[in-house]
């Protein structure tokens, strides 16, 4: 039998994750500074007050939310033979379960400290480890590449949309991706 300590305990985490949920979906959508604590807090169905609790601050959710979204396993989990139609086919097929953290990095630049936040937990998360599955002396190099076509696409999917990269992207658009991202992987 447990008593009302760890049904609080598994509320608040409950809570704390809609919090986060729901941040992940703004920070998505939403530049940083447009994103609305209340507006977050709505969608989870929480307290405003509970950001502070359990985050510290905005910038701190923030941090949580992108930290959350990145996962380096989406890239690296490929076969390196198929990167190019494996990536172009995760990023051309919508999903409605998956954040997607790169309009979070780009939404994030307008801001400095957010600007920052990103720039090291990019770094960190996804930089770093791709830069080790990728080996050799221009790992860097070729991984930033990756980051920039990457980023490229979904400036002009989700943020700035160009009609062939809308959607499930063209046919076109999505061998060209798939070319683009394999020829970093071959070198």
């Amino acid at each position: 039998m447990s008593d009302g300590s760890d049904l609080r305990k598994r509320n608040a985490e409950r809570t704390r994750e809609a919090i986060l949920a729901a941040a992940q979906d703004v920070f998505s959508t939403t530049p940083y500074g447009e994103a609305s604590l209340k507006e977050i807090t709505h969608r989870a169905g929480a307290n405003p007050a509970l950001v502070s609790r359990y985050f510290g601050s905005k910038e701190k959710l923030f941090e949580e939310a992108l930290s959350g979204a990145l996962d380096v396993g989406m890239l690296t989990s490929v076969p390196r033979d198929r990167f190019g139609e494996a990536i172009a086919e995760l990023f051309t097929t919508p999903s409605q379960t998956r954040i997607n953290p790169l309009p979070m990095l780009i939404f994030s630049a307008a801001n400095k400290e957010t600007q920052a936040i990103a720039v090291a937990l990019l770094h960190k998360k996804i930089m770093q480890p791709l830069e080790r599955w990728i080996g050799g002396a221009d790992a860097a190099a070729r991984a930033a590449e990756i980051m920039a076509v990457s980023t490229g696409f979904f400036t002009f999917q989700l943020i700035l949309p160009l009609q062939p990269f809308q959607g499930r992207a063209d046919e076109g658009v999505r061998q060209w991706l798939a070319r683009s991202l394999q020829a970093i992987i071959d070198g």
